[in-house]
């Protein structure tokens, strides 16, 4: 341990080892930390991203790609599905050689990278955050430096020790179970990633199915926090996995939460920039954060670096990070979740009604603006839960 660093990191997630690779690399004198004994597990993670964000920050190796993913199955439980191809080239990778790979790259680029190194406080000088306690093999020490990025996902306790309000409404919550499911070979198809929607499923959000290879696929569901009534999100994996994979086996089991708010209102204090899962920033509908995470990480070392340079990390300086994320994902972040809300509304038997529509529809010879004008067209009672949809301006580009 060095008396004093340029940046702590703490989270050593793609967000946090992406913004340690980027700050080291700027010359920054850089420390990065990450509280479990073996990076990229546990895996808490559908492990589906986006080709054409990734690659500003990575090539992709075969050696960490599982699956290509052509096309999305959204599934109702009447037997109906409409496929639809993805908005960009989509991966279903390995989280754990991912996650290393990212943490290596840090390393490689001049980061000190610790992990089995906990965040178990912060330091505190004049006012700002000045470092953090670190907590590794039973020892407590002080980190010192002049900013903290906190990557330390969404039960961020660096975020709340700093005093952003970072808990979310029960409503913006999705509750998470995902088994890594292991079958004979052909039950999977490993180009297709599936959702599977309706309340008795999962109320108030969804079930997926994406693709490891032909023989394995992570399955799992999010329920709405506030509909739940009173069954785990792992009952309610089990009894779909029931019905739809009997027989299979399960090579691992995890469980969490999933903030969808948005990005909080405040990203910043003195000293300190949160970023990732930690700054809730995962897609407001689905959830999915890596891409999101690894372009917050540089949108914060772009503002952090010179403000590190100039030993000026107050909040005000480092303001310009939120306003930068805001700029490129505020207006859109926000019509997502106004969508989600949307979607939550809608029963059952109207989802049902909507997905046997649109699998009757020409969709590949069809604008967006156009499928939903004719969804409505055939089920004009749901025009205002669709407002959502029509006002956010992205269905209809």
């Amino acid at each position: 341990m060095k008396p004093h660093y340029d940046v702590i990191v703490v989270g050593a997630g793609p967000a946090g080892s992406t913004a340690a690779r980027l700050a080291a690399g700027n010359g920054l004198d850089v420390l990065l930390i990450e509280k479990h004994r073996e990076i990229g597990s546990p895996v808490r993670c559908a492990e589906a991203l986006g080709l054409d964000s990734l690659r500003p920050y990575i090539e992709p190796e075969e050696r960490w790609i599982n699956a290509r993913i052509s096309r999305f199955a959204i599934h109702g439980t009447a037997g109906h599905s409409v496929s639809v191809p993805p908005t960009e080239p989509t991966l279903v990778i390995e989280r754990k050689i991912f996650d290393r790979e990212l943490a290596h790259r840090a390393a490689q680029a001049g980061a000190a990278v610790l992990a089995g190194t906990s965040a178990v406080g912060v330091l505190r000088e004049n006012g700002r955050i000045a470092g953090v306690k670190i907590k590794r093999r039973d020892r407590v020490e002080d980190a010192r430096s002049t900013l903290v990025i906190a990557a330390d996902g969404t039960e961020s306790q660096v975020a709340r020790w700093a005093g952003l309000n970072s808990v979310p409404p029960l409503a913006d919550y999705y509750v998470a179970a995902e088994f890594l499911l292991s079958t004979d070979g052909g039950r999977f198809d490993p180009a297709e990633c599936q959702y599977h929607v309706g309340a008795s499923i999962a109320p108030g959000g969804y079930a997926w199915v994406f693709p490891k290879g032909d023989r394995t696929a992570n399955v799992g569901l999010v329920l709405g926090a506030d509909r739940a009534a009173g069954r785990s999100a792992l009952s309610y994996l089990e009894q779909f996995v029931e019905r739809r994979f009997p027989g299979a086996g399960i090579l691992s089991e995890i469980a969490g939460g999933i903030p969808v708010t948005g990005a909080l209102k405040h990203m910043v204090a003195d000293g300190l920039m949160v970023i990732g899962d930690a700054a809730h920033q995962a897609d407001p509908l689905h959830g999915g954060g890596i891409n999101l995470g690894m372009i917050a990480a540089d949108l914060a070392v772009q503002v952090g670096t010179p403000a590190v340079r100039r030993g000026d990390v107050s909040a005000k300086t480092l303001r310009a990070y939120e306003e930068a994320w805001k700029a490129r994902f505020g207006r859109p972040h926000d019509a997502l979740y106004r969508i989600r809300k949307t979607i939550a509304a809608i029963s059952e038997e109207s989802m049902n009604a909507l997905i046997k529509t649109a699998s009757e529809l020409p969709l590949a010879e069809m604008s967006t603006g156009q499928i939903l004008l004719a969804v409505l067209k055939s089920h004009p009672s749901l025009l205002l839960e669709a407002r959502a949809l029509i006002t956010s301006g992205l269905i209809l580009k």
